[in-house]
């Protein structure tokens, strides 16, 4: 089966707000549930106007990529597969509460998707290097 090569950590420049780190250092050192399960990034789908993410608690797979969030004293990493990460080297993830629709979560915003709208995989100079 043909996977994608895998990025360089380095390679990765996504920032997280400081909510975000808040948010996610409550959640790791509060929620039990979450015990051996590791911080996620993915894409979830396609759609015309670039890709949907999922971000959230996971197992830990083959191949994943683990960043180190700056500015946490290397306490605080999410990881990201190749796929993901070819796509998506440079956002950021934030947290967002909203009361008065009672919603919260994880969002990232990826500062290369205007490129991944509509159907730019028909560009295979746009496809990630296969292993």
């Amino acid at each position: 089966m043909e996977k994608v090569s895998p990025t360089d950590p380095a390679d990765i420049d996504i920032k997280f707000t400081q909510d975000a780190i808040d948010q996610l250092g409550i959640i790791i050192e509060n929620d039990y549930t979450f015990e051996n399960m590791i911080f996620r990034l993915k894409i979830d789908g396609k759609g015309c106007n670039g890709f949907d993410y999922a971000l959230g608690f996971t197992e830990k797979f083959d191949g994943d990529i683990n960043v180190i969030i700056p500015n946490t004293d290397d306490k605080l990493s999410y990881y990201i597969d190749p796929f993901t990460a070819f796509y998506s080297k440079k956002g950021v993830v934030d947290f967002v509460q909203d009361i008065e629709n009672d919603s919260q979560g994880f969002i990232f915003e990826n500062d290369n998707e205007k490129q991944y709208r509509g159907k730019f995989f028909k560009d295979e100079s746009k496809a990630p290097p296969i292993v």
